[in-house]
């Protein structure tokens, strides 16, 4: 490991796109520009392997950075997901990180620990 590597963790994975129905039911219920849609949506699951690498807990903020862009979002640990992969639903957070031609192929992001405030989503709308 690099002393950067041990200084600034990071973590690069493949992030695929999936939908959720509670993302749907707070999209439908409360409108795309509530803190309903926010808090479900503006979500990463990350693997719980890659999550320890990180030193991550359960709701911690991260920045997911890729080639077209970056947002700050919450991290959700998943203990039955495989490392190396990440799992967004559909949502302007992800979309904001993804070509949209390339979204069913899945997208290489760096992910690490941060302290900034989820990403508001009139940034990127």
């Amino acid at each position: 490991m690099a002393l950067r590597d041990f200084l600034y963790p990071h973590l690069e994975v493949i992030l695929i796109l999936a939908r959720a129905l509670d993302v749907d039911e707070a999209q439908a219920g409360f409108g795309s520009l509530s803190k309903e849609y926010q808090q479900v949506s503006a979500r990463i699951r990350i693997a719980l392997r890659d999550a320890q690498r990180l030193n991550l807990k359960e709701g911690n903020h991260v920045l997911v950075k890729s080639d077209t862009g970056s947002v700050v979002v919450v991290a959700e640990i998943q203990s039955d997901q495989p490392a190396g992969m990440a799992v967004m639903q559909p949502s302007p957070w992800a979309y904001a990180l993804i070509e949209r031609m390339m979204a069913s192929q899945g997208t290489e992001v760096t992910i690490k620990p941060s302290t900034e405030p989820i990403t508001p989503i009139d940034q990127l709308l």
